[in-house]
């Protein structure tokens, strides 16, 4: 998979579990969940690098950083759509 997927994945997971306002997942979770086990290390990698990106649709929540959420359905559709990744059903 390449980098581009990978968070394409990580964030359609995402907004396909509705984890977005008070409802967040441990980075750890999300990617154990979400990827095939020889994705996690760069999954986990990519995801850090999101939360600092000030254009990426996924945020760090709470007191640890270690906690992730979606800033927003229509910032998560933007992205998947800017990037060719897939809309979960419901979200277009």
């Amino acid at each position: 998979m390449t980098d581009k997927h990978i968070q394409n994945r990580i964030v359609e997971k995402l907004l396909r579990n509705r984890v977005i306002g008070s409802h967040k997942i441990r980075v750890d979770t999300a990617v154990s969940r979400y990827l095939p086990s020889h994705e996690q290390g760069r999954g986990k990698e990519l995801v850090r690098e999101m939360i600092r990106d000030p254009e990426s649709p996924i945020e760090g929540y709470g007191g640890s950083r270690d906690n992730i959420r979606l800033i927003s359905k229509e910032d998560a559709v933007e992205f998947l759509k800017s990037n060719d990744g897939n809309v979960p059903f419901g979200f277009e």
